[in-house]
């Protein structure tokens, strides 16, 4: 049951009808203060938190995202914001109308005019970089989750984390602090050989990329990634020719031809892990070079051409 201030009242006229003509009326005017500590709290709880998150980018920048609860009795709430480095706040009620919204220090308040649930969200300044490390320190009045970068490495962090998936970590209510470091898109530059001549095979992402390799009989470019960050491959054609199939760990991916020529082709892929990626090409260098089989039905025209005399003799 919900101690308010009309309870108060309501209990009030029960002491003075009931228990004043046997205490006397100085006795229920104690009692009635006596309960008024327990009554403020929950008459000044504005409203109550749902969810904290933060999205960082790569630059830099931190999104902050508060889902609220207001209580249906008050006009207005008065936020606790993560840092007093704010902009581009924007509040919503549940039917996305923008309400007005003032900041004064490390609160925001939101006129919330007997919304139900409100979306407030904020770009905060609570991440420094030094020595090409990111570090990331604000104060979360609830479990907040934190969505990193693509490709990001965590380097320290300062509380056990509740649950990491991915880029997403969850952190427990209170002070955090958390250092990463993000990935740069690099391009690697890898040589396909075969019968003495050199294919150039160029690789962009930003994960590592080991164990690169050519098949000719599977007609099968192979690699490794150790994570799952987008793939951009450039291959010739003379090399290996499409329509093309791509598998991860041996399981068919969805990829795109990105861009093609007369030339090469380039291949997007958007691995869903880190593992083993092979591109499978529905033609391959042949063989025996072009030159060879000129060559050798050169030499096998010649036999024929000279044996056919030698056969009309008698």
């Amino acid at each position: 049951m919900e101690i308010t201030y009309n309870s108060i009242k309501m209990l009030n006229r029960i002491l003075n009808l009931h228990l004043g003509q046997f205490l006397g009326r100085g006795w229920y005017v104690v009692i009635t203060l006596l309960l008024i500590p327990f009554a403020l709290p929950l008459s000044y709880a504005e409203f109550s938190e749902n969810s904290l998150t933060i999205v960082l980018s790569s630059t830099g920048m931190a999104k902050v995202i508060e889902k609220i609860n207001p209580r249906a009795t008050v006009s207005s709430i008065n936020v606790p914001v993560i840092s007093n480095k704010i902009s581009n706040v924007l509040a919503t009620d549940e039917k996305n109308t923008v309400l007005s919204t003032v900041q004064n220090g490390n609160t925001i308040r939101v006129d919330s005019l007997g919304a139900s649930h409100v979306t407030l969200s904020y770009s905060a300044k609570i991440l420094e970089k030094t020595s090409g490390i990111w570090n990331l320190a604000y104060n979360g009045n609830i479990v907040s989750t934190i969505i990193l970068p693509h490709i990001s490495d965590i380097i320290s962090v300062n509380n056990i984390p509740l649950d990491i998936k991915d880029d997403t970590v969850m952190m427990p209510a209170g002070e955090i602090s958390l250092s990463y470091t993000v990935r740069t898109v690099s391009t690697n530059d890898f040589v396909a050989s075969w019968n003495n001549s050199n294919y150039p095979v160029k690789i962009i992402t930003a994960s590592k990329v080991d164990n690169f390799g050519f098949v000719q009989n599977s007609k099968t470019i192979s690699l490794t990634v150790d994570n799952n960050a987008p793939i951009l491959v450039i291959i010739s054609k003379s090399l290996l020719g499409g329509p093309y199939g791509v598998q991860l760990n041996d399981h068919p991916i969805e990829f795109k031809e990105y861009y093609e020529n007369s030339t090469h082709s380039w291949l997007k892929i958007d691995p869903t892990s880190s593992g083993s990626i092979k591109i499978i090409g529905t033609s391959v260098i042949p063989e025996f070079p072009v030159t060879y089989l000129v060559l050798i039905i050169s030499i096998a025209s010649l036999i024929v051409f000279f044996k056919i005399p030698s056969a009309l003799k008698f």
